[in-house]
């Protein structure tokens, strides 16, 4: 695999030479995903014309050496990676290809192989490629640009290029889930390119790409990126600080790309400071420029204790629910997907509801909770749970018994980056010692200590299933963190007929220290108690069809 210098420009260049050695053609600012590359396809090939006339306009004067070109994704595109690319080049003298033959597929005949290797993608800006195979190009003639795609592998998050149309016939591109050299189609919209000679002089100055100078609002584990602005740079050195100038963190470490990422996470609310100097064989660029930005206010909830019920909207604010498997490396899927759902606690509606994963077929999500700064480890993570049949209540059909490729887990990480080791527990049907199978299907308190995750931490709630036998639903409500809770007064609830609706209403009086009471009920009083309803009142109507049930409360902190 060929090693490719990527780098990303991300100011708007009219036709014409920054500097000598740097010819750019083409300025439009709309974006599409055929040419020169289709990475929205398994394969594909594509040829492209850039004649006489625009080489010599963007500044071709003489016979010179093209030991690099750039083309300019236009979306946000990160390491999307491509293998098995070949570029070639030859001498064109055709302004567009004609109607009759000119969508055909050229062969690799009188072509130089320029490129073969892999090509890593990063956007928007100029994404820049080496030359295996310099290329000597003559200023009296134009060139044809094929480019052949055999990577094989479709994936999401894909370039789209800048382009440039003046109403010709400049492109053809041809795309398959195998390798096609049959007639492709003709394509007015050519993407731009930056073609790049060798140099006498130093870089000229760099540009941040991410973050921009002065940008706000900045995540704490961004990666900066930048962009030469001509004069084939073959080094950079950087600085970087909450100092100024920059230095506490990086002071002129040298980087052969166009990206640092800093070694540790960057602090809240902090203005930081970086500078890059590009060099070359000539010497470094003058006059460099130090920009800054300020990282994201800190999201942690500090309020103590904090309580989380699915009644409201789903998922609750600051909550992301995703798909994903449970095996590393851990990568989340499609953010707000519908493996969990809100749905009625227990499958009874009596106005309660929870977050509900349906653990059937290739079924397999997390819902992952905000950002808590835990301050102590005398912490406690509680929350109530419950494994029924799919829509059946307690008193229904049983769950089924034979999904022994179902399992629930928690995991708690630093809410950026996710790994199996994070599990603090997990039920399965396959040698847990805590039993999904096992789980009450009128639900059960489970009560887990933090110690040891102090600080900063997400708690993720992963369950899935990878089969279709047991078709079951898995629930938990009533999430709460902080200390364990003190001996609060017990209340005494009454029970009264509302007379507008007919339905019972519990009441009772209010216990000082409690923010919220949970409501626990039974159809036997000497019975097993489950959870019911939260309310931070001191009242609750009871609106369930059962013909008998008994009630206690809970106040809580």
């Amino acid at each position: 695999m060929k090693r490719t210098l990527c780098l990303i420009f991300s100011l708007t260049l009219l036709c014409g030479s920054l500097l000598a050695g740097d010819f750019f053609i083409g300025d439009g600012t709309s974006t599409q995903n055929y040419v020169p590359v289709a990475g929205g396809s398994n394969y594909s090939w594509s040829k492209i014309i850039y004649t006489a006339s625009e080489m010599q306009a963007a500044g071709f004067t003489a016979t010179q050496n093209i030991t690099r070109i750039a083309f300019q994704p236009g979306n946000a595109v990160s390491g999307y990676v491509m293998n098995n690319q070949q570029i070639y080049m030859r001498a064109s003298y055709d302004a567009q290809y004609p109607s009759t033959g000119g969508a055909n597929y050229p062969g690799t005949s009188g072509f130089t192989l320029v490129y073969n290797g892999s090509i890593t993608w990063n956007g928007p800006g100029w994404v820049e490629i080496a030359l295996d195979t310099p290329y000597s190009y003559n200023s009296s003639w134009g060139i044809e640009l094929l480019w052949e795609n055999h990577d094989g592998t479709l994936l999401a998050g894909y370039p789209k290029f800048r382009y440039t149309s003046d109403g010709s016939y400049t492109c053809v591109y041809k795309t398959g889930s195998t390798w096609l050299t049959t007639s492709g189609t003709r394509y007015r919209n050519r993407p731009n390119i930056w073609f790049m000679t060798p140099t006498s002089d130093p870089p000229s100055v760099a540009v941040p790409a991410s973050p921009t100078d002065g940008a706000t609002d900045i995540g704490i584990t961004t990666s900066l990126l930048w962009n030469h602005t001509g004069g084939l740079p073959t080094g950079y050195r950087i600085w970087l600080g909450s100092n100024y100038p920059p230095s506490n963190i990086v002071a002129a470490q040298i980087l052969t790309t166009n990206t640092y990422n800093p070694p540790e996470y960057l602090e809240y609310a902090t203005t930081y400071y970086w500078r890059i100097v590009p060099f070359n064989d000539n010497g470094p660029a003058t006059d460099c420029p130090i920009w800054s930005f300020t990282t994201m206010a800190d999201p942690s909830i500090t309020e103590f204790p904090h309580s989380q019920d699915f009644n409201a909207d789903f998922p609750p604010t600051q909550w992301e629910h995703y798909s994903g498997s449970l095996s590393d490396p851990i990568h989340f899927g499609s953010a707000g997907s519908s493996q969990w759902q809100q749905d009625d606690w227990l499958n009874i509606s009596t106005g309660d509801k929870a977050a509900r994963i349906n653990l059937w077929g290739t079924i397999q999500g997390f819902l992952v909770s905000p950002m808590f700064n835990v301050p102590s480890d005398d912490y406690i993570l509680e929350f109530d749970m419950a494994f029924l049949k799919y829509g059946q209540p307690p008193t229904g059909t049983p769950p089924a018994l034979t999904g022994e490729d179902d399992r629930f887990a928690i995991l708690i990480g630093d809410g950026y980056t996710w790994n199996t080791s994070q599990i603090i527990r997990e039920w399965n049907n396959t040698g847990s010692p805590y039993v999904l199978n096992e789980i009450a299907i009128d639900g059960e308190r489970v009560s887990i200590p933090l110690s040891g995750h102090t600080g900063r931490i997400r708690i993720a709630f992963f369950a899935g299933s990878t089969l279709s036998n047991a078709d079951n639903d898995f629930m938990i409500d009533n999430i709460r963190i902080g200390l364990p809770e003190a001996a609060l007064g017990s209340p005494v609830p009454a029970i009264t007929i509302n007379p507008v609706t007919g339905f019972p209403l519990l009441s009772w009086d209010a216990i000082t220290g409690a923010n919220q009471y949970s409501i626990y009920a039974s159809t036997d009083p000497y019975g097993v108690f489950t959870s019911f309803a939260t309310t931070s009142g001191t009242s609750y109507e009871i609106s369930s069809a059962e013909s008998k049930l008994f009630f206690k409360i809970v106040a809580q902190q």
